[in-house]
């Protein structure tokens, strides 16, 4: 087996590596669902990318690349669009900005979203209790409603189409994240009622490279 270089890439509260994989429980109205996020190193060197490997996840096919700043999720499926997601092939969003003050925020326009450094708290999940996780909170931008109502008014779209973009149009993501570990908790719905929660069950393989340094640079064995 030839050796191959991997870089280790993402921050503190997102770290990204080689073969990392995390166990979450998805739970709502629908039911529940598990799911791993395996991570694979596909190349980079200022921006590092990561394809998340599997299949059945809730966010599609899905990406993760970052500078050691921000960790920017691609994803093949979004919630909320500015445009008719027909049109778009994939949606871009910040998920972390590991050096954003509590109380500041970033704006995604692919996916007409906001999102607030909301401060710290200790969460308890099925993987364990976790302190001072980073949270976050993203709520659709008021011009996102605007765009349902002007596609659907051009009849871009049917009635049942329309009041499902409209409800999602209020939906707010807030998202737990643990330093050296990543997202442990993620929640989904009206402002304080959740309607989807997401869970860490278990870290079923750390990944190759350093949970403490963004830029090492780590040896990997591979098939070719």
């Amino acid at each position: 087996m030839p050796q191959r270089k991997a870089l280790r890439g993402g921050t503190g509260f997102f770290p990204l590596l080689e073969d990392r994989a995390l166990r979450y429980r998805q739970s709502g109205e629908e039911g529940t669902l598990d799911y791993t996020l395996t991570l694979h190193y596909i190349g980079g060197r200022q921006w590092k990318v990561f394809v998340v490997k599997g299949e059945d996840i809730p966010y599609g096919g899905i990406e993760f690349q970052s500078d050691g700043r921000y960790v920017e999720a691609v994803t093949s499926r979004s919630m909320t669009s500015l445009d008719s997601r027909s049109k778009l092939g994939e949606f871009s969003q910040v998920w972390l900005d590991d050096s954003a003050a509590v109380d500041s925020s970033w704006q995604d326009l692919s996916t007409g979203t906001e999102t607030l450094v909301a401060g710290f708290e200790t969460v308890t999940v099925p993987a364990g209790t976790y302190e001072d996780c980073l949270v976050t909170a993203t709520t659709p931008l008021p011009q996102l409603a605007d765009s349902v109502e002007a596609r659907f008014r051009r009849d871009e779209m049917n009635e049942e189409t329309y009041l499902l973009e409209r409800e999602y149009a209020r939906w707010q993501t807030v998202r737990w994240f643990a330093f050296g570990v990543g997202l442990v908790k993620e929640q989904l719905g009206p402002p304080g009622q959740p309607r989807i929660t997401r869970e860490l069950v278990a870290i079923e393989n750390e990944g190759f490279g350093s949970a403490d340094s963004s830029n090492t640079e780590i040896n990997h064995l591979q098939n070719q």
